[in-house]
């Protein structure tokens, strides 16, 4: 009886084993260490790589590649215990957010109308500058990482030539580089451009964005209308992403109101910051 048992059992660890066991067939297309590489995987890297043209079996081949190198990389990193590091985790609660907020975005405003002709004609008539007084500007500009100390950037504000504020940054230690640049008013937020028109001659401006800081000078300026096929494009763009910015900020407004936020006493915010209604 115990032989039969035993036999039994030796029986079901082997198909337990064997069932475990992944090969390179049907949807699976490659076996990375025991990990599967699915046939969908490989089409979605495809895909984001607008793969298309060509020889399609060889770019399939190194697209294929491509991953099983990346699925090595993140097996070493693994090995090392880096999936278990704080500073990991930490960004990749950050991505899923990101992830999950992008594909909300895409659920919540994939209804959102095609504006009408009249309302293109209106949003044109309302923005002249990014339309019928389009306007070029060449820039002078100096670059640099932005300071972990962002306050330092006021000393900024007592300067009115390129040159004064190279002079600023070289006495507070900051090393920076200088370049040509370009700004289309058509591509800018019709209040910035506002803004810098206003400013004197030679008066620069400071815009900071990414970790860098960049300021910037004009040179000179064109004015280059946009009109026809390309204008109505543009504006069609623009009132959907106004449309789908007023979505987004109900949604995060009808989120707060119906949420239950407890703060730590110290980091209570006022609503000067944002912070809306009280806490619950």
């Amino acid at each position: 009886m115990k032989s039969k048992t035993l036999t039994i059992l030796l029986l079901a660890s082997a198909l337990t084993v064997s069932g475990c066991k992944r090969a390179a067939t049907g949807q699976v297309v490659a076996v990375v260490n025991g990990e599967e590489v699915s046939l969908s995987e490989l089409n979605g890297e495809l895909q984001r790589a607008g793969a298309q043209g060509g020889d399609k079996k060889a770019v399939q081949a190194a697209a294929l590649q491509g991953l099983i190198d990346r699925k090595l990389l993140v097996q070493q990193a693994r090995e090392r215990g880096i999936d278990k590091d704080p500073e990991y985790l930490q960004q990749q609660r950050r991505l899923n957010d990101e992830l999950m907020i992008s594909m909300l975005g895409k659920q919540v405003t994939k209804n959102v109308p095609v504006p009408s002709t009249a309302d293109v004609d209106r949003y044109i008539a309302a923005n002249p500058a990014m339309f019928g007084q389009r306007t070029i500007y060449a820039l002078d500009q100096i670059q640099f990482p932005a300071p972990e100390d962002r306050t330092k950037l006021k000393a900024l504000e007592a300067d009115h030539s390129l040159d004064e504020v190279a002079t600023t940054l070289t006495q507070m230690g900051i090393k920076f580089g200088r370049q040509k640049g370009a700004m289309d008013s058509a591509q800018t937020p019709p209040g910035l451009i506002k803004q810098i028109s206003a400013l004197p001659p030679t008066e620069p401006f400071v815009l900071a964005s990414g970790g860098r800081v960049v300021v910037s000078v004009i040179a000179d300026k064109r004015v280059q209308p946009l009109e026809g096929d390309d204008a109505r494009q543009l504006a069609t763009q623009a009132i959907r992403r106004d449309a789908v910015s007023d979505i987004a900020k109900k949604q995060v407004k009808q989120a707060r109101d119906a949420a239950k936020i407890e703060y730590q006493p110290g980091f209570t915010p006022t609503a000067a910051v944002g912070g809306g209604a009280a806490a619950k």
